[in-house]
Protein backbone atom coordinates (compact mmCIF):
# COMPACT_ATOMS: atom_id res chain seq x y z
CA UNK A 1 0.00 0.00 0.00
CA UNK A 2 2.90 2.38 0.64
CA UNK A 3 3.82 2.02 -3.01
CA UNK A 4 0.25 2.86 -3.98
CA UNK A 5 0.20 5.97 -1.79
CA UNK A 6 3.51 7.10 -3.28
CA UNK A 7 2.04 6.74 -6.75
CA UNK A 8 -1.11 8.71 -5.96
CA UNK A 9 1.00 11.53 -4.51
CA UNK A 10 3.34 11.42 -7.50
CA UNK A 11 0.46 11.39 -9.99
CA UNK A 12 -1.23 14.32 -8.30
CA UNK A 13 1.95 16.42 -8.33
CA UNK A 14 2.63 15.50 -11.95
CA UNK A 15 -0.90 16.15 -13.16
CA UNK A 16 0.50 18.87 -15.41
CA UNK A 17 3.25 16.59 -16.71
CA UNK A 18 1.42 13.65 -18.22
CA UNK A 19 4.51 12.10 -19.84
CA UNK A 20 6.29 11.60 -16.50
CA UNK A 21 3.20 10.01 -15.03
CA UNK A 22 2.80 7.67 -17.99
CA UNK A 23 6.43 6.58 -17.78
CA UNK A 24 5.92 5.80 -14.11
CA UNK A 25 2.82 3.75 -14.83
CA UNK A 26 4.61 1.71 -17.48
CA UNK A 27 7.10 0.61 -14.82
CA UNK A 28 4.61 -0.69 -12.25
CA UNK A 29 3.13 -4.15 -12.12
CA UNK A 30 -0.19 -5.24 -13.65
CA UNK A 31 -1.52 -6.00 -10.14
CA UNK A 32 -0.91 -2.41 -9.07
CA UNK A 33 -2.55 -1.13 -12.25
CA UNK A 34 -5.65 -3.19 -11.41
CA UNK A 35 -5.80 -1.69 -7.91
CA UNK A 36 -5.38 1.79 -9.33
CA UNK A 37 -8.21 1.23 -11.79
CA UNK A 38 -10.45 -0.02 -9.01
CA UNK A 39 -9.69 3.20 -7.12
CA UNK A 40 -10.44 5.27 -10.27
CA UNK A 41 -7.03 6.96 -10.06
CA UNK A 42 -7.09 7.09 -13.88
CA UNK A 43 -9.73 9.82 -13.53
CA UNK A 44 -6.92 12.15 -12.44
CA UNK A 45 -5.87 12.26 -16.07
CA UNK A 46 -9.29 12.45 -17.69
CA UNK A 47 -10.28 15.89 -16.48
CA UNK A 48 -11.61 18.10 -19.24
CA UNK A 49 -9.57 21.20 -19.88
CA UNK A 50 -10.57 24.23 -21.85
CA UNK A 51 -8.11 26.35 -23.84
CA UNK A 52 -9.47 29.80 -24.61
CA UNK A 53 -8.12 31.52 -27.70
CA UNK A 54 -8.79 35.14 -28.69
CA UNK A 55 -8.64 35.76 -32.43
CA UNK A 56 -7.88 39.45 -32.83
CA UNK A 57 -6.75 41.85 -35.51
CA UNK A 58 -7.68 45.00 -37.32
CA UNK A 59 -10.65 45.37 -39.64
CA UNK A 60 -10.54 42.99 -42.63
CA UNK A 61 -7.36 41.28 -41.42
CA UNK A 62 -8.93 37.85 -41.98
CA UNK A 63 -10.20 36.83 -38.53
CA UNK A 64 -13.37 35.11 -39.73
CA UNK A 65 -11.68 33.07 -42.45
CA UNK A 66 -8.87 32.16 -40.04
CA UNK A 67 -11.33 30.68 -37.54
CA UNK A 68 -13.17 28.88 -40.35
CA UNK A 69 -9.95 27.34 -41.63
CA UNK A 70 -8.80 26.41 -38.12
CA UNK A 71 -12.03 24.54 -37.48
CA UNK A 72 -11.74 22.85 -40.89
CA UNK A 73 -8.16 21.74 -40.20
CA UNK A 74 -9.13 20.19 -36.85
CA UNK A 75 -12.29 18.54 -38.18
CA UNK A 76 -10.45 17.14 -41.17
CA UNK A 77 -9.35 13.54 -41.39
CA UNK A 78 -6.04 14.92 -42.61
CA UNK A 79 -4.53 15.23 -39.17
CA UNK A 80 -2.60 18.31 -38.16
CA UNK A 81 0.71 16.45 -38.16
CA UNK A 82 2.50 18.94 -35.94
CA UNK A 83 0.25 18.01 -33.02
CA UNK A 84 1.70 14.48 -33.18
CA UNK A 85 -1.43 12.98 -31.66
CA UNK A 86 -4.40 11.10 -33.08
CA UNK A 87 -7.68 12.79 -32.22
CA UNK A 88 -11.20 13.50 -33.38
CA UNK A 89 -12.85 16.93 -33.25
CA UNK A 90 -16.48 17.81 -32.59
CA UNK A 91 -18.28 21.15 -32.60
CA UNK A 92 -20.18 21.61 -29.34
CA UNK A 93 -23.07 24.00 -28.67
CA UNK A 94 -21.97 27.11 -26.80
CA UNK A 95 -23.40 27.91 -23.41
CA UNK A 96 -23.84 31.68 -23.90
CA UNK A 97 -23.54 34.44 -26.51
CA UNK A 98 -23.62 34.25 -30.31
CA UNK A 99 -22.31 31.15 -32.06
CA UNK A 100 -19.68 31.50 -34.76
CA UNK A 101 -21.54 30.69 -38.04
CA UNK A 102 -19.11 28.05 -39.28
CA UNK A 103 -21.64 26.05 -41.31
CA UNK A 104 -23.05 29.12 -43.08
CA UNK A 105 -19.58 30.38 -43.96
CA UNK A 106 -18.48 27.00 -45.29
CA UNK A 107 -21.69 26.73 -47.30
CA UNK A 108 -20.85 30.02 -49.07
CA UNK A 109 -17.27 28.88 -49.64
CA UNK A 110 -18.53 25.69 -51.30
CA UNK A 111 -20.65 27.58 -53.81
CA UNK A 112 -19.65 28.30 -57.40
CA UNK A 113 -18.18 30.85 -57.28
CA UNK A 114 -17.21 30.71 -53.59
CA UNK A 115 -17.71 33.83 -51.46
CA UNK A 116 -15.45 35.33 -48.83
CA UNK A 117 -17.25 35.73 -45.47
CA UNK A 118 -18.57 39.08 -44.30
CA UNK A 119 -16.61 41.07 -41.70
CA UNK A 120 -17.33 40.33 -38.08
CA UNK A 121 -20.09 42.55 -36.71
CA UNK A 122 -20.38 41.20 -33.16
CA UNK A 123 -18.63 38.93 -30.70
CA UNK A 124 -19.09 35.25 -31.55
CA UNK A 125 -17.68 31.99 -30.20
CA UNK A 126 -17.15 28.41 -31.22
CA UNK A 127 -16.45 25.50 -28.87
CA UNK A 128 -14.51 22.50 -30.16
CA UNK A 129 -14.02 19.23 -28.33
CA UNK A 130 -10.84 17.27 -29.10
CA UNK A 131 -10.85 13.64 -27.99
CA UNK A 132 -7.21 12.56 -27.98
CA UNK A 133 -6.34 8.90 -28.29
CA UNK A 134 -4.57 7.52 -25.25
CA UNK A 135 -1.14 6.03 -25.68
CA UNK A 136 -1.65 3.60 -22.80
CA UNK A 137 -4.12 0.86 -21.94
CA UNK A 138 -4.39 2.36 -18.47
CA UNK A 139 -5.25 5.91 -19.49
CA UNK A 140 -8.63 6.82 -21.01
CA UNK A 141 -8.79 9.12 -24.00
CA UNK A 142 -8.20 12.73 -22.98
CA UNK A 143 -10.76 15.45 -23.65
CA UNK A 144 -9.67 19.00 -24.44
CA UNK A 145 -12.06 21.83 -25.23
CA UNK A 146 -10.87 24.65 -27.44
CA UNK A 147 -12.97 27.81 -27.17
CA UNK A 148 -12.33 30.40 -29.89
CA UNK A 149 -13.70 33.94 -29.71
CA UNK A 150 -13.95 36.36 -32.64
CA UNK A 151 -14.07 40.11 -32.01
CA UNK A 152 -14.80 42.90 -34.50
CA UNK A 153 -11.51 44.64 -35.23
CA UNK A 154 -13.09 48.05 -34.74
CA UNK A 155 -14.03 47.22 -31.15
CA UNK A 156 -10.50 46.18 -30.23
CA UNK A 157 -9.06 49.52 -31.25
CA UNK A 158 -10.92 51.09 -28.35
CA UNK A 159 -8.97 49.05 -25.78
CA UNK A 160 -6.22 51.66 -25.74
CA UNK A 161 -8.81 54.24 -24.60
CA UNK A 162 -8.96 52.36 -21.31
CA UNK A 163 -7.28 54.36 -18.53
CA UNK A 164 -7.45 57.70 -20.40
CA UNK A 165 -9.70 60.61 -19.61
CA UNK A 166 -11.46 62.63 -22.28
CA UNK A 167 -8.83 65.37 -22.26
CA UNK A 168 -5.91 63.00 -22.81
CA UNK A 169 -7.72 60.94 -25.45
CA UNK A 170 -8.71 64.08 -27.38
CA UNK A 171 -5.15 65.38 -27.22
CA UNK A 172 -3.76 62.13 -28.68
CA UNK A 173 -6.34 61.92 -31.48
CA UNK A 174 -5.96 65.56 -32.51
CA UNK A 175 -2.15 65.31 -32.40
CA UNK A 176 -2.37 62.72 -35.22
CA UNK A 177 -5.13 64.61 -37.03
CA UNK A 178 -4.96 64.41 -40.86
CA UNK A 179 -6.05 67.88 -41.92
CA UNK A 180 -6.26 66.94 -45.61
CA UNK A 181 -9.01 64.42 -44.81
CA UNK A 182 -10.71 66.14 -41.90
CA UNK A 183 -10.77 69.84 -42.74
CA UNK A 184 -14.59 69.96 -42.55
CA UNK A 185 -14.54 68.59 -39.01
CA UNK A 186 -11.78 70.94 -37.85
CA UNK A 187 -13.44 73.98 -39.43
CA UNK A 188 -16.68 73.07 -37.67
CA UNK A 189 -14.88 72.95 -34.30
CA UNK A 190 -13.51 76.45 -34.89
CA UNK A 191 -16.96 77.75 -35.88
CA UNK A 192 -18.75 76.48 -32.79
CA UNK A 193 -18.73 77.69 -29.21
CA UNK A 194 -17.81 74.31 -27.75
CA UNK A 195 -17.17 75.62 -24.20
CA UNK A 196 -20.15 77.94 -23.80
CA UNK A 197 -23.77 77.54 -22.75
CA UNK A 198 -25.14 77.46 -26.31
CA UNK A 199 -24.14 73.80 -26.64
CA UNK A 200 -23.47 74.12 -30.35
CA UNK A 201 -24.73 71.91 -33.18
CA UNK A 202 -23.52 68.57 -31.93
CA UNK A 203 -25.16 66.48 -34.68
CA UNK A 204 -23.22 68.43 -37.36
CA UNK A 205 -19.93 67.96 -35.54
CA UNK A 206 -20.57 64.27 -34.95
CA UNK A 207 -21.48 63.60 -38.57
CA UNK A 208 -18.38 65.37 -39.86
CA UNK A 209 -16.16 63.40 -37.49
CA UNK A 210 -17.81 60.17 -38.64
CA UNK A 211 -17.09 61.12 -42.26
CA UNK A 212 -13.49 61.85 -41.29
CA UNK A 213 -13.09 58.37 -39.78
CA UNK A 214 -14.56 56.77 -42.90
CA UNK A 215 -12.16 58.81 -45.08
CA UNK A 216 -9.24 57.52 -42.98
CA UNK A 217 -10.54 53.98 -43.35
CA UNK A 218 -10.74 54.32 -47.13
CA UNK A 219 -7.12 55.50 -47.20
CA UNK A 220 -5.95 52.37 -45.38
CA UNK A 221 -5.55 53.82 -41.86
CA UNK A 222 -6.22 51.49 -38.94
CA UNK A 223 -6.12 53.51 -35.74
CA UNK A 224 -9.67 54.89 -35.73
CA UNK A 225 -11.44 55.77 -32.47
CA UNK A 226 -14.03 55.24 -31.28
CA UNK A 227 -13.95 52.13 -33.43
CA UNK A 228 -17.68 51.56 -33.18
CA UNK A 229 -18.31 54.67 -35.22
CA UNK A 230 -17.45 52.34 -38.10
CA UNK A 231 -19.11 49.20 -36.71
CA UNK A 232 -21.68 49.84 -34.01
CA UNK A 233 -22.96 46.29 -33.61
CA UNK A 234 -26.12 46.14 -31.52
CA UNK A 235 -25.81 49.71 -30.20
CA UNK A 236 -26.73 51.59 -33.38
CA UNK A 237 -28.15 55.02 -32.65
CA UNK A 238 -27.20 54.97 -28.98
CA UNK A 239 -26.30 58.32 -27.48
CA UNK A 240 -23.25 56.65 -25.99
CA UNK A 241 -21.47 57.09 -29.35
CA UNK A 242 -22.31 60.76 -29.73
CA UNK A 243 -18.97 62.38 -28.91
CA UNK A 244 -15.87 63.48 -30.78
CA UNK A 245 -12.40 64.60 -29.66
CA UNK A 246 -12.29 68.28 -28.76
CA UNK A 247 -9.33 70.59 -28.08
CA UNK A 248 -8.45 71.18 -24.46
CA UNK A 249 -9.78 74.49 -23.14
CA UNK A 250 -7.21 77.17 -22.38
CA UNK A 251 -6.78 78.43 -18.84
CA UNK A 252 -8.93 81.48 -19.57
CA UNK A 253 -11.74 79.44 -21.16
CA UNK A 254 -14.74 78.93 -18.89
CA UNK A 255 -16.32 75.54 -19.56
CA UNK A 256 -20.06 75.72 -18.89
CA UNK A 257 -21.75 72.69 -17.32
CA UNK A 258 -24.12 72.47 -20.30
CA UNK A 259 -21.47 73.07 -22.97
CA UNK A 260 -20.73 70.75 -25.85
CA UNK A 261 -17.33 69.99 -24.29
CA UNK A 262 -18.95 68.90 -21.04
CA UNK A 263 -21.58 66.80 -22.84
CA UNK A 264 -18.93 64.96 -24.87
CA UNK A 265 -16.77 64.47 -21.80
CA UNK A 266 -19.65 62.84 -19.90
CA UNK A 267 -20.54 60.61 -22.87
CA UNK A 268 -16.92 59.60 -23.30
CA UNK A 269 -16.66 58.56 -19.66
CA UNK A 270 -19.91 56.63 -19.97
CA UNK A 271 -18.55 54.88 -23.07
CA UNK A 272 -15.39 53.88 -21.20
CA UNK A 273 -17.38 52.61 -18.20
CA UNK A 274 -20.04 50.65 -20.11
CA UNK A 275 -18.25 49.54 -23.29
CA UNK A 276 -14.46 49.67 -23.05
CA UNK A 277 -13.92 48.55 -19.44
CA UNK A 278 -16.22 45.48 -19.64
CA UNK A 279 -14.56 44.53 -22.92
CA UNK A 280 -11.13 44.81 -21.31
CA UNK A 281 -12.15 42.76 -18.29
CA UNK A 282 -14.10 40.07 -20.14
CA UNK A 283 -11.63 39.99 -22.97
CA UNK A 284 -8.39 39.51 -21.09
CA UNK A 285 -9.69 37.84 -17.96
CA UNK A 286 -10.71 34.63 -19.72
CA UNK A 287 -8.16 33.94 -22.47
CA UNK A 288 -5.11 31.71 -22.41
CA UNK A 289 -3.80 32.42 -25.90
CA UNK A 290 -4.12 35.26 -28.39
CA UNK A 291 -3.45 35.54 -32.11
CA UNK A 292 -3.16 38.98 -33.68
CA UNK A 293 -3.73 38.98 -37.44
CA UNK A 294 -2.00 41.75 -39.39
CA UNK A 295 -2.86 42.74 -42.96
CA UNK A 296 0.61 43.84 -44.11
CA UNK A 297 -0.65 43.81 -47.72
CA UNK A 298 -2.99 46.70 -46.89
CA UNK A 299 -0.10 48.77 -45.55
CA UNK A 300 1.98 48.11 -48.64
CA UNK A 301 -0.87 49.10 -50.94
CA UNK A 302 -1.82 52.19 -48.91
CA UNK A 303 1.56 53.81 -48.35
CA UNK A 304 4.00 54.93 -45.69
CA UNK A 305 1.49 56.73 -43.45
CA UNK A 306 -0.70 53.62 -43.38
CA UNK A 307 2.30 51.53 -42.35
CA UNK A 308 3.14 53.87 -39.45
CA UNK A 309 -0.52 53.93 -38.42
CA UNK A 310 -0.80 50.13 -38.50
CA UNK A 311 2.31 49.81 -36.31
CA UNK A 312 0.65 52.04 -33.70
CA UNK A 313 -2.65 50.16 -34.01
CA UNK A 314 -1.02 46.77 -33.41
CA UNK A 315 0.73 48.17 -30.33
CA UNK A 316 -2.61 49.56 -29.15
CA UNK A 317 -4.20 46.10 -29.30
CA UNK A 318 -1.78 44.88 -26.63
CA UNK A 319 -1.84 48.16 -24.69
CA UNK A 320 -4.09 46.63 -22.05
CA UNK A 321 -1.22 44.42 -20.82
CA UNK A 322 0.47 47.35 -19.14
CA UNK A 323 -2.40 47.62 -16.68
CA UNK A 324 -1.52 44.21 -15.27
CA UNK A 325 1.18 45.92 -13.21
CA UNK A 326 -0.38 49.02 -11.79
CA UNK A 327 -4.16 49.00 -11.63
CA UNK A 328 -7.08 47.18 -10.09
CA UNK A 329 -6.88 44.79 -13.07
CA UNK A 330 -3.61 43.26 -11.88
CA UNK A 331 -5.17 40.24 -10.23
CA UNK A 332 -7.36 39.58 -13.25
CA UNK A 333 -4.91 40.10 -16.10
CA UNK A 334 -1.51 39.17 -14.75
CA UNK A 335 -0.01 36.01 -16.25
CA UNK A 336 -3.30 34.95 -17.86
CA UNK A 337 -2.39 35.09 -21.55
CA UNK A 338 0.98 33.41 -21.81
CA UNK A 339 1.39 33.23 -25.60
CA UNK A 340 0.66 35.71 -28.37
CA UNK A 341 1.01 34.80 -32.04
CA UNK A 342 1.45 37.56 -34.63
CA UNK A 343 0.49 36.48 -38.15
CA UNK A 344 0.75 38.38 -41.44
CA UNK A 345 -2.30 37.26 -43.41
CA UNK A 346 -2.81 36.82 -47.18
CA UNK A 347 0.58 35.19 -47.70
CA UNK A 348 -0.88 33.56 -50.81
CA UNK A 349 -1.03 37.03 -52.42
CA UNK A 350 2.77 36.92 -52.58
CA UNK A 351 4.96 34.44 -54.45
CA UNK A 352 6.62 31.91 -52.12
CA UNK A 353 10.04 33.21 -53.15
CA UNK A 354 9.08 36.44 -51.34
CA UNK A 355 7.79 34.85 -48.13
CA UNK A 356 11.00 35.37 -46.17
CA UNK A 357 10.87 39.11 -46.93
CA UNK A 358 7.17 39.20 -46.11
CA UNK A 359 7.90 37.85 -42.64
CA UNK A 360 10.62 40.45 -42.19
CA UNK A 361 8.09 43.16 -43.00
CA UNK A 362 5.73 41.72 -40.38
CA UNK A 363 8.52 41.85 -37.81
CA UNK A 364 8.91 45.55 -38.59
CA UNK A 365 5.21 46.16 -37.90
CA UNK A 366 5.05 44.19 -34.63
CA UNK A 367 8.54 44.87 -33.26
CA UNK A 368 7.45 47.41 -30.66
CA UNK A 369 4.42 45.36 -29.57
CA UNK A 370 6.57 42.23 -29.14
CA UNK A 371 9.04 44.15 -27.00
CA UNK A 372 6.21 45.32 -24.75
CA UNK A 373 4.95 41.75 -24.32
CA UNK A 374 8.43 40.35 -23.70
CA UNK A 375 8.88 42.70 -20.75
CA UNK A 376 5.61 41.34 -19.33
CA UNK A 377 6.88 37.76 -19.63
CA UNK A 378 4.52 36.86 -22.49
CA UNK A 379 5.93 34.47 -25.10
CA UNK A 380 5.51 35.61 -28.72
CA UNK A 381 6.01 34.23 -32.20
CA UNK A 382 5.63 35.68 -35.71
CA UNK A 383 4.56 33.80 -38.83
CA UNK A 384 3.13 34.50 -42.26
CA UNK A 385 -0.20 32.87 -42.94
CA UNK A 386 -2.86 32.12 -45.49
CA UNK A 387 -5.99 30.60 -43.99
CA UNK A 388 -7.19 29.58 -47.47
CA UNK A 389 -4.52 29.31 -50.16
CA UNK A 390 -6.09 30.69 -53.34
CA UNK A 391 -3.06 30.91 -55.65
CA UNK A 392 -0.26 28.78 -57.07
CA UNK A 393 3.29 29.79 -57.90
CA UNK A 394 4.13 30.27 -61.56
CA UNK A 395 7.42 31.32 -63.18
CA UNK A 396 7.33 33.41 -66.34
CA UNK A 397 10.13 34.66 -68.58
CA UNK A 398 10.30 38.40 -69.22
CA UNK A 399 13.14 40.05 -71.13
CA UNK A 400 15.50 37.25 -70.28
CA UNK A 401 14.75 37.07 -66.55
CA UNK A 402 12.57 34.80 -64.46
CA UNK A 403 9.59 36.41 -62.76
CA UNK A 404 7.97 34.71 -59.76
CA UNK A 405 4.24 35.09 -60.39
CA UNK A 406 0.92 33.79 -59.04
CA UNK A 407 -1.85 31.86 -60.78
CA UNK A 408 -5.33 32.54 -59.43
CA UNK A 409 -8.70 34.17 -60.01
CA UNK A 410 -8.56 37.91 -59.43
CA UNK A 411 -11.69 39.06 -57.57
CA UNK A 412 -14.48 39.69 -60.07
CA UNK A 413 -12.88 37.54 -62.78
CA UNK A 414 -14.19 34.18 -63.94
CA UNK A 415 -10.91 32.89 -65.36
CA UNK A 416 -7.54 32.25 -63.76
CA UNK A 417 -4.77 34.62 -64.76
CA UNK A 418 -1.05 34.86 -64.04
CA UNK A 419 -0.21 37.94 -61.96
CA UNK A 420 3.20 39.42 -61.17
CA UNK A 421 3.11 41.00 -57.71
CA UNK A 422 6.59 42.52 -57.79
CA UNK A 423 9.57 42.25 -55.45
CA UNK A 424 9.23 42.98 -51.74
CA UNK A 425 11.81 45.00 -49.79
CA UNK A 426 13.32 43.50 -46.64
CA UNK A 427 12.04 46.45 -44.64
CA UNK A 428 9.46 49.15 -45.16
CA UNK A 429 10.87 52.02 -47.24
CA UNK A 430 11.31 55.35 -45.48
CA UNK A 431 8.94 58.20 -46.28
CA UNK A 432 11.46 59.69 -48.72
CA UNK A 433 11.94 56.33 -50.47
CA UNK A 434 8.24 55.52 -50.81
CA UNK A 435 6.96 56.20 -54.30
CA UNK A 436 3.36 56.63 -55.37
CA UNK A 437 1.75 53.29 -56.31
CA UNK A 438 4.96 51.55 -55.24
CA UNK A 439 2.93 48.41 -54.47
CA UNK A 440 -0.33 47.29 -56.01
CA UNK A 441 -1.41 43.86 -54.83
CA UNK A 442 -4.58 42.43 -56.34
CA UNK A 443 -7.32 40.67 -54.40
CA UNK A 444 -8.00 37.04 -55.31
CA UNK A 445 -11.21 35.04 -55.08
CA UNK A 446 -11.15 32.15 -52.60
CA UNK A 447 -10.40 28.56 -53.47
CA UNK A 448 -13.61 26.49 -53.11
CA UNK A 449 -13.83 24.63 -49.81
CA UNK A 450 -13.81 20.81 -49.98
CA UNK A 451 -17.28 19.26 -50.04
CA UNK A 452 -16.66 17.28 -46.87
CA UNK A 453 -15.25 18.24 -43.48
CA UNK A 454 -12.82 15.32 -43.58
CA UNK A 455 -10.88 17.11 -46.31
CA UNK A 456 -8.71 20.08 -45.36
CA UNK A 457 -8.69 23.30 -47.37
CA UNK A 458 -5.24 24.27 -48.77
CA UNK A 459 -3.44 26.78 -46.56
CA UNK A 460 -0.08 28.30 -45.68
CA UNK A 461 1.18 27.70 -42.12
CA UNK A 462 -2.17 27.02 -40.46
CA UNK A 463 -0.55 23.91 -38.96
CA UNK A 464 2.18 26.06 -37.40
CA UNK A 465 -0.44 28.41 -35.93
CA UNK A 466 -2.44 25.52 -34.46
CA UNK A 467 0.69 23.92 -33.03
CA UNK A 468 1.75 27.13 -31.31
CA UNK A 469 -1.70 27.83 -29.89
CA UNK A 470 -2.69 24.40 -28.50
CA UNK A 471 -0.02 21.69 -28.82
CA UNK A 472 1.36 22.07 -25.29
CA UNK A 473 -2.18 21.82 -23.94
CA UNK A 474 -2.85 18.37 -25.42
Amino acid sequence: MAKLYRFVLFATICEKDKMKSREYLDSISSETVKVLKDLHVDKLFQREKRVRIAVTGLNRSGKTIFITSLINQLLSGERVKRLEREFVTRILPIDYGDEFPYRNIVSDLRKSPPKWPQSTSSISRVLLQLEIKSGSSFFPNRIIEVEITDYPGEWLLDLSMFGKNFEKWSEEILREFKSDLGSDFWNEIKKQDIYGYSGGKEEVLIEKYRKYLHALHEKGYSLLQPGRYLQEGNLVGSEIFLFTPLPKPDDFDEVHEESLYKKFQIRYEHYIDTIVTPLALNYFAQFDRQIILVDVIKSLNSGYDSFIDMTKAVKNIIEIYKYGDQSFLRGVLEKKIDRVLFAATKADYIASSQHKKYKMLLETVVEEAKRELSVKGVETKSIILSSVKSTKDKIREYKGRELHCLLGKVAGSEEETVEYTGELPEKFPSRSEWKENMFSFVKFSPTPFPDRDIEAVPHINMDIAIEYLIKDKI
